[in-house]
């Protein structure tokens, strides 16, 4: 966002947007691209299409968004907060780290099978670079949101040294549950949150080289 071109532009005879304006303006092309996406696919949605819908000018999206990867990654991002969100509050309301891993990993896997298409527009959008990915968790933000399973980990009695270990063992776990749920419905699964809870206890009866002292 180029909060000083927005505020350049508008300063010509018209007022100035407050940031709080820009944050407006932001949301609300997002969700408009957010559905344009879902119906007819990233791919196939232009800039100057998505400026008519939103009905606004070409120029004036470009100073709210440079491009439209950084459009997708706005909608990727107000995702990711909804559900790190959900999962920090129910977290919050239970002490023993165990069961804190436990509820945290099916709200995850639950989080994305109630929201099948939020899952493909994260996951599986077809166009994006690798660069485009690169850059979005880069930002630091998502990095910062997964952290809850590293540290819940960490508070059940797993090293500190295999922690990377094992929090990204449990997040490929998780979203290959999300994943075959949400792109093989057809087939007769166990239950996600039944197949999540099993791999949180896989993790947790690890040998005790893994673990902390207490």
């Amino acid at each position: 966002m180029d909060a000083a071109k927005l505020k350049t532009q508008r300063a010509r005879g018209r007022p100035s947007l407050t940031e709080v304006d820009i944050v407006a303006g932001r949301a609300r092309i997002a969700a408009v691209a957010e559905a344009l996406f879902r119906m007819e696919g990233y791919a196939a949605v232009s800039m100057r299409r998505l400026a008519q819908e939103a009905g606004c000018a070409p120029m004036t999206l470009y100073a709210y968004f440079a491009s439209k990867a950084d459009i997708l990654r706005q909608i990727w991002a107000q995702f990711f907060v909804e559900l790190f969100g959900e999962m920090n509050r129910k977290a919050a309301r239970v002490s023993d780290p165990r069961k804190r891993l436990l509820l945290i990993s099916k709200r995850y896997v639950r989080y994305w099978l109630d929201h099948p298409d939020r899952y493909r527009m994260v996951f599986m959008t077809e166009g994006v670079s690798q660069a485009d990915v690169g850059k979005f968790i880069g930002a630091g933000s998502v990095i910062s949101h997964f952290a809850i399973f590293a540290e819940t980990l960490h508070a059940a009695g797993i090293k500190a040294a295999s922690l990377k270990l094992m929090s990204e063992s449990l997040i490929c776990a998780l979203n290959g549950i999300a994943h075959n749920h949400v792109t093989i419905s057809e087939h007769e699964w166990e239950g996600a949150e039944r197949l999540a809870e099993t791999v949180v206890h896989a993790i947790l009866a690890l040998p005790g080289s893994l673990r902390e002292r207490k």
